[in-house]
């Protein structure tokens, strides 16, 4: 009797280790969405950056794949590539600036804040892909068009869970 009453508790510790809080939980997930997006921002940042392959990276030469999208309508303007190129990054650096202050705030504890930029960076998200859907469909670019809306699509069901989760955490 006593030793299946020790065998017990030891049982309930051993579990309350591997357990977390539903609070708890739901802060990770939190957290994780915004890393993720961080992490997602970061990388597409340095690549516009790298701007094709290197040692340890291979990225993807944008100025070259605007230059043959650009051809396949008549137009062969460098500037025009070029700001097509240079306005895709402000606005991919304004969403990794903004993911930046979201996991900052998220990680500092003010979550009010951190909700904010976690929005705006979801917000310059879905603009920047709504202009790549609209350039794959002038392109003719049917796989990238695919992709973008699927990014689309994972942006706004990341939103929908943050705010899912963040609800259950403050409410």
């Amino acid at each position: 009797m006593i030793f299946s009453k020790i065998q017990e508790k030891l049982r309930n510790q051993r579990m309350a280790v591997f357990s977390l809080s539903s609070a708890h939980e739901n802060k990770i997930i939190c957290l994780g969405i915004i890393v993720f997006w961080w992490l997602f921002w970061l990388f597409n940042v340095i690549d516009k950056f790298i701007g094709g392959k290197t040692f340890l990276w291979a990225g993807k030469d944008r100025y070259a794949q605007l230059v043959a999208y650009f051809s396949l309508i008549g137009v062969d303007n460098s500037v025009v590539i070029f700001a097509s190129l240079f306005i895709t990054t402000l606005l991919e650096v304004l969403a990794l600036l903004f993911a930046t202050f979201a996991l900052a705030y998220c990680i500092a504890g003010n979550k009010k804040i951190a909700h904010g930029a976690l929005f705006l960076t979801i917000l310059t998200s879905l603009a920047i892909f709504s202009l790549f859907a609209i350039g794959d469909q002038v392109f003719g670019d049917r796989f990238e068009l695919m992709e973008h809306t699927l990014y689309w699509i994972a942006f706004v069901f990341s939103w929908f869970l943050y705010t899912q989760h963040e609800r259950d955490v403050y409410s």
